[in-house]
């Protein structure tokens, strides 16, 4: 559980780094006065590139590793529980009732 916790912190700080990486949508100033990109293949955007696939590919492991850190401290929740009950119904002894 630790190493998934150390994983989500080096994925969070990759995935910032990635989107800082990138470049904007109008942010070049041909873009601002209507210049080329617009008549290219892909569109004004472009095709999509290397750092916003790896972007995509960094969220899905990072959202995959939450769901399962989730559900390793449900069960491990519920096996503390359990145990928990298992050990006062072993503890408690019924009480013999007191000669008069």
């Amino acid at each position: 559980m630790l190493i998934i916790k150390i994983l989500l912190v080096i994925l969070a700080i990759l995935i910032v780094g990635s989107i800082m990486l990138q470049q904007g949508k109008g942010s070049d100033l041909g873009s601002a006065f209507g210049g080329g990109s617009s008549d290219s293949l892909f569109g004004p955007l472009g095709p999509s590139n290397f750092l916003s696939k790896l972007t995509w590919i960094l969220i899905s492991i990072f959202f995959v590793l939450c769901l399962l850190l989730a559900y390793i401290g449900k069960q491990e929740l519920t096996l503390n529980v359990q145990s928990e009950t298992t050990q006062e119904e072993v503890t408690e002894q019924p009480k013999e009732p007191e000669p008069q």
